[in-house]
């Protein structure tokens, strides 16, 4: 059984591993990078969703103070009016927290997808075999003998 003419020979291969593993990397940095930053762009989006959320919180605080003197000043219409302003700002707050929050959980800075690529890589090199038939003194292929590394 001989190698065809149209596939690369075992050295050839071999001297190809070099400049592919440099590539590899190179791919691999690029797709990490890019996936930290739409992580960090989401976790920016969340930070930003809890600012909001602190604004709403101090324009409740102020509704809650006016509707305590106007509580106390008048008798019912002011104060009810000023707590359902502040009720409302309360649940928009609160909407914006839990949405913030959930953007902030979802921007895990670690590039997982990355790195699970990159564990892929590791095991394709670890299962590097020989097409060839096993031979009683060795099981390498030898120059200009049969098979070819797969």
């Amino acid at each position: 059984m001989s190698r065809r003419k149209d596939q690369p020979g075992t050295f050839e291969l071999l001297a190809r591993l070099p400049q592919q593993i440099v590539a590899l990397v190179k791919i691999e940095y690029e797709n990490a990078k890019r996936e930290m930053i739409a992580k960090a762009k989401n976790a920016g989006i969340g930070a930003g969703a809890i600012l909001v959320a602190l604004f709403f919180l101090f324009f409740m605080l102020e509704a809650l103070v006016i509707a305590a003197i106007a509580a106390l000043a008048l008798v019912w219409p002011w104060w009810a009016a000023a707590l359902a302003v502040a009720g409302a700002l309360l649940l928009l707050a609160a909407a914006a927290v839990l949405a913030g929050i959930a953007l902030i959980k979802r921007g895990n800075p670690v590039p997982e997808e990355t790195l699970e690529r990159v564990g892929e890589d590791f095991e394709a090199v670890g299962e590097v075999r020989i097409n060839a038939e096993p031979r009683e003194s060795s099981h390498l292929p030898h120059p200009g003998g049969e098979g070819n590394w797969r």
